[in-house]
């Protein structure tokens, strides 16, 4: 095997390795969905790119040729660079993170993989076996996930929507959705005498059926509009197949005549007990999940706006949800690091240029299939690749991307590349031939051959080395740092060291999530059962790491938010309010970090700043419960009975929150704790730790047995109790304070 054909196998066995990536889940990662697939990506990437770079050097046919999807993918790439140095966190926006693993790193290697792929995989058949490739790894996933739905295999992100291994619906289901449209795509792209053109339908109905079965809303409404977009563009178009052009207008027909059904009758049985066809129904204005994501939209406008050019640089949507939270979102998850639509992802992490070169990916791809012939596709086939764009668009609307998905897109870019791009004039046949004669091992200087394969070794080793196997193994230690029996471990001289704190360096870029699980397993050590000297080795670590991340970051509100939250636990009120104040100043209208301030000022006795600030709160979104409970505490910790019981008449059965009941009891308005806990009897709701309350209400009140008789009760609904309930009588009969 001469040079040339050795380094182009390494270079074609990378690239028909990455269809496999969506089967790696990596058990023993922190992620183990997202780091595996990503890390393997890179690595592969990254040998293709050493191979294929001296490949070049002995062969110059393999060198990039000119078309113009190869120019909108490299604008996108340096557009999203300087977005990305000149962003919020150029750190973050280059490395991301575990939980991501996008950023520029990813970009780069995304268009790596799209600029190699399309200069090797030189032919249409060597791209045809790629996509069958890619097709038998999508039955692979499709079994897996069909022992989901038969309950042989665990579902990892919800109860009944199929993720397989990609452990979240949505990336399974644009996964499917593009290997339907490229099955159709190669069943009528294939050669009608070969049987492998059977294959095809099968595959698709198989991805068809796990799509259906991911219940992802926007992903199907991604294959309707995808689907009905490539019959209409047959049935206007193809003006040389008659009966196809029938068969193209009666689907069009049905399409729009289901769908009209479907509107029609959505509130019928059938729907309702079917439940993606529920969860299709379902979308509306009013919808939880539809009215957050106008709300996100609604920020990452703002955001846009901000920085319209080149936007935040990826990986900084959160500074964006900070600065424009809306309160009305108290119902949704904390923290949001993406918009939930990559539209606006791009426009805010790349600003208007970054969504226009994105786009201009979609534009160049559609440009060389209606505009160009090279390619000598059908008018249907077209249509099949112009309906897969459409699909994955709407798609896009709603979720954001993914690796696998990243890969298949900048899959196609290549496909379409290498079957459209310019030919130079000595790129001819016979030029060709000249030029590998020429270019032949033995023709080449050897010495130079060593030094650049030298040199390519040496840089490609490192690369994978720096980018990917350091931080793997740091990955690793996190993992195995956040085990129960490996928080703690040996440092060597006879003591105990803090695990994570070994992969703490600066230099690795999941340290951001390192420092949070450390706060959280510091925060543990408050049980009265560790060490004091753990604890003191817990919080001088946590600390002094928050500084650290606070010194390159002091913008991100999450962190100042578990900052204090950290502080605040210790008693350390002095700490946790600086980093309150640092949190509210970047994010004012967050009721969560205002609630929580409160709390804190409850705990520190300080009942004029808890009562000022849950006014605050309250007044950004009274509707908000948490917060009525927090604004009606602080009133009556300041002995306002009358106003909190303003506030409580509008919040129905949340009045009855424990934390009210504490309120009234430390306000020594006892007849009210009674009230409220036999209200909340009355209405069978109470829990045994309610019949407590009870009992020190009625024992402040000198009612001694009705009190003995509550604990009593408290003890029969909840045995756990019966140790705390015996103290609690000895304090009574003791006639001493209950201390609930």
């Amino acid at each position: 095997m001469s040079l040339r054909d050795f380094l182009r196998f390494i270079v074609l066995a990378c690239v028909f390795a990455t269809p496999f990536i969506c089967l790696i889940v990596a058990e023993n990662m922190f992620f183990p969905f997202i780091t595996g697939k990503n890390f393997t990506f890179r690595i592969l990437v990254e040998a293709m790119l050493g191979a294929w770079a001296l490949l070049m050097f002995v062969d110059a046919t393999y060198r990039p040729r000119f078309s113009w999807i190869l120019v909108a993918a490299g604008a996108f790439l340096a557009v999203i660079a300087v977005a990305d140095f000149h962003g919020a966190n150029p750190y973050k926006s280059f490395w991301s993170n575990y939980e991501r693993m996008e950023g520029l790193i990813t970009t780069a290697h995304l268009f790596l993989y799209f600029i190699i792929s399309a200069s090797v995989l030189a032919t249409e058949e060597m791209w045809k076996w790629f996509w069958r490739t890619s097709l038998g790894v999508s039955v692979i996933v499709s079994l897996y996930a069909f022992s989901q739905l038969s309950g042989s295999s665990a579902i990892h992100q919800s109860s009944d929507r199929l993720d397989a291994t990609f452990g979240n619906s949505a990336y399974l289901a644009v996964y499917a959705l593009f290997n339907i449209f490229i099955a159709t795509f190669l069943y009528f792209r294939s050669d009608k005498k070969s049987g492998l053109q059977w294959f095809y339908p099968v595959i698709a109905i198989l991805n068809l059926v796990v799509l259906y079965y991911t219940q992802t809303r926007g992903t199907l409404l991604g294959l309707v509009a995808g689907g009905f977009l490539t019959m209409t563009l047959v049935a206007i178009l193809d003006k040389e197949s008659p009966k196809l052009r029938k068969y193209a207008i009666a689907g069009t027909i049905g399409v729009v005549l289901l769908v009209g059904l479907f509107i029609a009758f959505r509130q019928s049985s059938f729907i309702q007990t079917h439940p993606t066809l529920q969860r299709l129904a379902s979308i509306s204005v009013s919808d939880g999940t539809t009215g957050s994501r106008f709300m996100i939209w609604e920020m990452s406008w703002k955001g846009f706006k901000e920085h319209p050019i080149l936007g935040w640089g990826q990986e900084n949507f959160l500074y964006v949800f900070a600065k424009y939270y809306n309160p009305k979102m108290y119902t949704q998850e904390p923290w949001f690091d993406r918009s939930h639509d990559v539209f606006f992802d791009w426009l805010v992490a790349g600003g208007a240029l970054g969504l226009l070169t994105y786009l201009s990916m979609f534009a160049a791809l559609l440009y060389y299939l209606w505009f160009t012939r090279r390619h000598h596709f059908s008018v249907l086939e077209r249509s099949i690749f112009t309906g897969m764009l459409a699909g994955y668009f709407v798609h896009n609307v709603f979720v954001f991307d993914n690796l696998t998905s990243y890969i298949i897109f900048f899959g196609l870019l290549g496909y379409m590349h290498t079957l459209s791009a310019e030919v130079p004039a000595q790129d001819s046949a016979k030029d060709k031939a000249a030029l590998r004669k020429k270019n032949k091992d033995g023709d080449l200087e050897a010495g130079d051959l060593a030094i650049a394969g030298l040199v390519i070794l040496v840089l490609t080793t490192g690369m994978i080395y720096f980018v990917n196997i350091r931080n793997m193994n740091a990955n690793i230690a996190l993992i195995n740092a956040i085990r129960p029996d490996g928080v703690l471990v040996d440092d060597g001289h006879g003591g105990k060291k803090i695990a994570i704190q070994d992969v703490l360096s600066p230099d690795l870029f999941g340290t951001g999530e390192a420092r949070e699980q450390l706060a959280q397993f510091a925060v543990q050590t408050l049980d009265p059962r560790i060490p004091e000297g753990v604890r003191k080795q817990f919080y001088d670590l946590t600390s002094a790491q928050f500084d650290e991340e606070l010194k390159n970051d002091p913008m991100n509100v999450r962190t100042q938010s578990f900052a204090a939250t950290f502080y605040a636990r210790f008693q350390q009120y002095d700490k946790a309010l600086e980093h309150y104040q640092k949190a509210i100043a970047n994010s004012p209208s967050r009721q969560s970090t205002r609630l929580d301030l409160v709390m804190m000022y409850l705990s520190m006795g300080r009942y004029a700043d808890a009562e000022t600030e849950a006014k605050t709160a309250y007044d950004l979104l009274p509707v908000n419960n948490d917060a009525g409970i927090a604004y009606a505490s602080a009133l009556i910790y300041n002995k306002h009975v009358d106003a909190a019981s303003e506030i409580l008449a509008k919040m129905g059965d949340s009045a009855f929150d424990s934390r009210i009941v504490n309120a009234y009891g430390n306000a020594g308005a006892y007849d009210k704790v009674v009230q409220l806990v036999n209200e909340k009897i009355a209405k069978g709701q109470a829990v045994g730790r309610d019949y407590f309350a009870l009992a020190g209400g009625l024992a402040s009140l000198r009612q001694k047995d009705q009190a003995l008789a509550a604990i009593q009760k408290a003890v029969e609904m909840d045995s756990s109790l019966k140790d705390q309930g015996d103290q609690l009588i000895k304090q009574i009969q003791a006639g001493r304070p209950v201390v609930k």
